[in-house]
């Protein structure tokens, strides 16, 4: 098989934001676009609706994986610079969204040679959700992060 001809691997992925390495992730749901177009019926073209194109509506990326020392540290240390930058603006709207990056792999894992990449713009996060804790429970603790985007195309 070339290596142009390698496939993507659902669960290799790599994700980066604002130049910071986020670690692995087990998922990453909603990478999407909707393209909102509306019909017009002109007077007289009984054949056809004119398709106008509208705004481009990007969905939520969700993020999750098990908690671990390292890469739970480096995400809240991202988190925790969002904030200050939010509160450091005099104005909230002023906060400059940044950039993420989403490399899909092959099943050589290898990050110089991606099978696909998407690059997100304007990224703010959306929430982050901690693990649910019992001790009456053998279950792995699991965080999650959504991420708000104007786009990647």
């Amino acid at each position: 098989m070339r290596d142009d001809d390698m496939l993507g691997m659902a669960m290799r992925f790599h994700v980066v934001v604002d130049g910071v390495d986020l670690g692995g992730w087990a998922s990453c749901k909603g990478l999407g676009v909707t393209f909102v177009n509306e019909d017009v019926e002109p007077g007289g073209v009984y054949e056809y609706a004119v398709i106008l194109p509208g705004r481009l509506q990007y969905s939520t990326i969700t993020l999750e994986r098990a908690m671990s020392a390292g890469d739970s540290a480096r995400l809240q240390a991202w988190l925790r610079q969002v904030v200050t930058a939010w509160y450091r603006d005099e104005n909230a709207d002023d906060y400059p969204g940044v950039t993420a990056q989403i490399v899909l792999l092959d099943a050589r894992n290898d990050r110089r040679f991606p099978v696909a990449s998407w690059s997100l713009r304007n990224v703010y996060p959306k929430s982050w959700k901690g693990p649910d804790l019992d001790a009456t429970s053998g279950n792995v603790a699991v965080e999650t992060l959504e991420l708000a985007h104007q786009g990647f195309l």
